[in-house]
C-alpha cells in the first residue's frame, strides 16, 4: 500500500516507563501502512523525548504537543489530524500483536461494520498475563448496544478499531469525563451500526496498573452518580430508542462498575477493603444477588495474577 489506511492515535503523559515498547509493538505490525499520532499531554519526564526519537528516525511517526487537558482532549486533537479511513486509539503502555492492523483492516473492509473489536489479553505492571475470561464471549450477533450498555465489553481502546468517519460522526470523547469516557463514546458509535467481532488470538495487550489516581476517579464506594452513565441516560438519542428500558440496562452497567471496582481492590492486595466495599455491595445493589452471570464473571475475576505498582499520576480506568 503506497498510502496509509491506519491512524494510531497515543496519548502520552508521563509514560516514559513503558512507551517505548508500545511504539516498538507498533513498528513491528506485519501492515506497515499507517500514520501515529504521538500526544504529549504535558508530560514532566522524558516521555516527549522518546516521541521524538521515534519521528526523527521514522516518517510515519509524529509527536504532537497536546493541550494538557486529559486523555480526551488528547485523542480528539489526535481524531482531528488523522488522515486515513480507519483509526486506532492506544494507550501509551499497552501492547499490540503483530498481525493486529492487518487483521482489523482485514476485517472491516469485508464488511460494513462501524468498529471491529478484537480480543484483550490483560497483563500486570511488569507485562505478566493475567487470567480473565475473554470479552468477546459478551458481543452478542444482535443488539450489541444493548450489551454494552450493560456490561464494557470492549475493554480498552486499541481492541476497537474505528471507520474514522464514524468516530467523527459520533462526535469524538467527551472531554468532561474521568472516567468512563471511553466506554460512553463507544456506546455513541455503537449508535450508528454494529461491531464486526475479530477471531482469533487476542490482538491487545492490556496493562492493568493500580494507581492512586484510578482509585480516585472511581469515587466513593457510596457515590450513586456515575457521570458517564448520566451522560448515556440523557442522550436524546438512546432515550428515543429505548425509552424507559434505558434505566434498566445503565443500572446493570452501575452494578457491574461497583463490583469491578471491588475486584481491583482484591487484586492489587487491598483486601480488607474489597471485604468491606463488598459488604457495602450487598446492601447498595441488593439486585446484584439475582444476577448469576455477574457473580460467577466477578468470582472468577478474583484469581487473577497481578502485582501491585503505580506509573506516575495513573491512568483513568474507565474500562471495566
Amino acid at each position: 500500500m503506497d498510502q496509509p489506511v491506519f491512524s494510531i492515535i497515543i496519548p502520552a503523559r508521563n509514560a516514559d516507563r513503558f512507551v517505548a515498547e508500545t511504539l516498538d509493538s507498533v513498528c513491528a505490525q506485519s501492515l506497515g501502512a499507517f500514520e501515529v499520532k504521538c500526544i504529549d499531554d504535558g508530560s514532566t519526564d522524558s516521555t516527549r523525548d522518546i516521541l521524538d526519537r521515534y519521528a526523527q528516525r521514522d516518517a510515519r511517526f509524529q509527536a504532537v504537543q497536546g493541550p494538557a487537558k486529559g486523555v480526551s482532549a488528547a485523542r480528539n486533537l489526535g481524531l482531528t489530524r488523522a488522515k486515513t479511513p480507519f483509526v486506532l486509539f492506544l494507550d501509551a503502555d499497552d501492547l499490540l500483536h503483530p498481525e493486529a492492523l492487518q487483521t482489523y483492516y482485514d476485517t472491516l473492509t469485508g464488511s460494513f461494520a462501524v468498529g471491529a473489536v478484537a480480543g484483550v489479553q490483560r497483563m500486570d505492571i511488569d507485562g505478566h498475563p493475567m487470567r480473565g475470561s475473554d470479552n468477546r464471549t459478551l458481543i452478542p450477533a444482535q443488539d450489541q448496544l444493548d450489551a454494552l450498555l450493560c456490561k464494557n465489553f470492549v475493554v480498552n481502546g486499541g481492541a476497537l478499531a474505528l471507520r474514522t468517519d464514524i468516530a467523527r460522526q459520533a462526535g469524538g470523547y467527551d472531554e468532561n469525563l474521568i472516567k468512563g469516557e471511553d466506554w460512553e463514546f463507544w456506546c455513541r458509535v455503537a449508535l450508528l451500526g454494529p461491531f464486526a467481532v475479530v477471531e482469533g488470538p487476542p490482538l491487545l495487550q492490556y496493562r492493568q496498573v493500580a494507581s492512586g489516581a484510578n482509585h480516585q476517579a472511581r469515587g466513593s464506594v457510596f457515590a450513586r452518580g456515575v457521570p458517564s452513565l448520566q451522560k448515556v441516560a440523557a442522550n436524546p438519542a438512546m432515550r428515543e430508542k429505548y425509552g424507559p428500558r434505558l434505566r434498566h440496562l445503565l443500572r446493570a452497567r452501575q452494578i457491574d462498575i461497583f463490583w469491578s471496582g471491588v475486584r481491583n481492590q482484591y487484586q492489587y492486595g487491598r483486601k480488607s477493603t474489597a471485604l468491606f466495599e463488598g459488604l457495602c455491595g450487598a446492601a447498595l445493589y441488593p439486585d446484584s444477588l439475582f444476577r448469576p452471570k455477574l457473580i460467577w464473571r466477578f468470582l472468577q475475576s478474583l484469581d487473577r495474577s497481578a502485582k501491585q505498582g503505580t506509573v506516575g499520576p495513573g491512568k483513568p480506568e474507565g474500562r471495566h
